[in-house]
């Protein structure tokens, strides 16, 4: 990977491990959720969307079928998880920020060009994907919330499946 590559590969991932300090952590009420469970609620919430929208824009702009496919598995997925992390978030009143980090991951891969698209979205998936499955181990191994390690939990598998459809396509692109 190229050091222009790398460079938008890490600011979109630096970007989406910001989402875990989201405003909110620290002042939760003693009845709320622990800071843990919050913030696995903000970060996977900034996780989703990103996902889904470098899926919407990878079955616009990738190069391969299967780029495009993944984008499109992507964008069903992660707004599944995403609904029903919102759920659990306002259910506990947990608050979750706008899709500034997808916004920019969208606008960053924007001026990729189209002959470098896919080996830079792969990469940066995976990226994104081993933080997500790290943030979601971390809340199953140290969250309290039971709805919350649901969600958690209930989304490692997709985020594996993922991760292995994003390796087989490395290999492949």
């Amino acid at each position: 990977m190229g050091l222009r590559t790398f460079g938008v590969a890490a600011a979109i991932v630096a970007a989406l491990g910001a989402g875990a300090g989201v405003a909110g952590a620290a002042e939760a009420p003693a009845a709320a959720p622990s800071t843990q469970d919050v913030a696995y609620l903000q970060a996977a919430h900034q996780s989703n969307l990103l996902e889904i929208a470098t899926g919407t824009q990878a079955q616009e702009k990738g190069r391969s079928q299967q780029v495009k496919d993944i984008g499109a598995r992507f964008v069903a997925d992660h707004t599944r998880l995403d609904q029903s992390l919102q759920q659990t978030a306002s259910s506990l009143g947990v608050p979750l920020a706008p899709a500034d980090a997808a916004r920019e991951a969208t606008e960053r891969l924007a001026r990729v060009p189209a002959s470098q698209y896919d080996r830079v979205w792969i990469p940066l998936q995976q990226a994104a994907h081993t933080a997500a499955m790290q943030n979601g181990q971390r809340e199953i191994e140290q969250g309290t919330d039971p709805a919350v390690k649901q969600d958690a939990t209930a989304a490692a598998p997709v985020l594996e499946q993922h991760h292995a459809l994003l390796n087989q396509a490395a290999s492949q692109v």
